[in-house]
């Protein structure tokens, strides 16, 4: 018996008889042989008379997630809420909204408050890498960060560093909630998220957009098309990766097909596609060549080291030296992931924070920004200390404090004297 504790299990119950000779792969054939022969159920999604198209299942159900709630912002006279209690409170106190500002929720909250920026959550996650994505609006709201000391036009409140600027003594900013999330159906949340930015840019408001996985433009920036028209509008891309193509596994709407299908639905002409910091691996040569053979231009990583940061802006300015609007897109990848690690496709080779800060802020006190979205970051990647988010904060800040600067007239490459040292 004592070889029996040098034998595969199988072996040893053959020699005991308890299994028989025959093998047991094959054991449902018979079953399997015998069950009734009929045609495939077919797939409740699929539109028997045309298989191309998908049905959407239509009930109560169906569209709840962006019924508006009844009596929403119903109150007395039209304006932003300050929903804060106190003059001075510490960041772990109060409502938790962006940078702690008030609330909207129509868009003649917007036109009565007068407001220059409506930040706004957009919270997909369409892709498997980014399924924590559609959390990050809630994270940013809730961000530790210096700095969010209760009022925003409190002086004690958010002061960018290189200015001494308060950019909520100058903006009128409010938090305008979130879009409506549909978690099974891509296209209808981008629908929603489209409605809301052009809600928003209707009044004269610039929308800035937390989201949210890089599908968000399939949306955001269709909605500033249908206020501002086609090619009236300059879209620039920050990112690590190209992101360009169409058609991943037949989907319309993912992180790579927002600016392809812009450029061949005229809803912007390719010379005026600006992508800076691409630093990652693509499918080849054709991929370069389909933005140039458009007129676009790409930067890449390896070009701002060796021609410096500042050189490369100056580029871009002459790339846009015929278009004024600007719509920007920024992927919070775009910074190495040293910085940035709470994001699902972070890529050791970045652009750095200190390098890229003062020329964000720059570019929005020079061009007329009208719309920004701000994706890929994903709380359930990032550390305890929130960097990433901190991060993405930090850079929603110096496009805020560069919009700032342009409507209170100040020249776009201002330094506070404290700061650079002059007298």
């Amino acid at each position: 018996m004592k070889i029996f504790g040098f034998l595969p299990i199988a072996s040893v119950l053959l020699a005991l008889g308890a299994m028989p000779e025959t093998g047991s792969a094959q054991m449902l054939k018979d079953i399997v042989d015998a069950a009734p022969k009929e045609d495939p159920a077919p797939m409740p999604h699929i539109n028997q008379d045309d298989p191309s198209k998908m049905n959407i299942k239509q009930d109560k159900s169906t569209n709840i997630w962006r019924d508006l709630r009844e009596g929403t912002g119903s109150r007395g006279e039209a304006g932003p809420i300050d929903v804060q209690r106190y003059q001075l409170q510490m960041e772990p106190v109060g409502i938790q909204t962006f940078f702690k500002l008030p609330v909207a929720l129509r868009p003649e909250d917007l036109v009565a408050g007068e407001v220059d920026v409506a930040i706004f959550g957009a919270p997909t996650g369409a892709l498997p890498h980014s399924a924590g994505n559609m959390w990050a609006p809630a994270e940013i709201r809730t961000t530790r960060d210096y700095g969010g000391y209760g009022d925003p036009k409190f002086p004690l409140s958010w002061v960018e560093y290189e200015t001494l600027l308060a950019p909520f003594t100058v903006l009128n900013a409010v938090d305008y909630g979130d879009a409506g999330l549909n978690a099974y159906n891509q296209a209808h949340t981008l629908e929603e998220i489209r409605r809301m930015t052009r809600e928003i840019a209707s009044v004269g408001t610039i929308p800035f957009i937390v989201g949210g996985d890089h599908s968000v433009p399939n949306g955001t920036y269709r909605g500033i098309v249908d206020v501002y028209g086609r090619n009236k509008v300059a879209f620039v891309h920050f990112d690590v990766h190209l992101d360009r193509g169409q058609g991943k596994f037949g989907a319309y709407y993912h992180s790579g097909s927002f600016m392809t299908m812009a450029v061949e639905e005229g809803l912007v002409d390719g010379s005026n596609v600006i992508q800076y910091g691409m630093a990652t691996p693509v499918f080849g040569e054709g991929d370069w060549d389909q933005v140039l053979s458009e007129g676009g231009k790409v930067y890449h990583i390896h070009e701002i080291r060796r021609d410096g940061v500042v050189e490369t802006f100056n580029k871009i300015y002459e790339d846009l030296k015929d278009i004024d609007l600007v719509y920007v897109s920024f992927d919070i990848d775009t910074f190495d992931m040293s910085y940035a690690p709470g994001t699902g496709s972070s890529s050791p080779i970045g652009s750095h924070p200190e390098d890229l800060f003062p020329m964000l802020r720059q570019f929005a006190a020079t061009k007329t920004i009208v719309g920004v979205d701000f994706v890929e970051f994903n709380p359930f990647y990032d550390n305890k200390g929130q960097q990433t988010a901190r991060l993405v904060r930090r850079t929603m800040f110096q496009f805020l404090t560069g919009i700032a600067m342009k409507k209170a007239g100040m020249e776009p490459d201002y330094i506070h004297p404290r700061i650079s040292g002059k007298p």
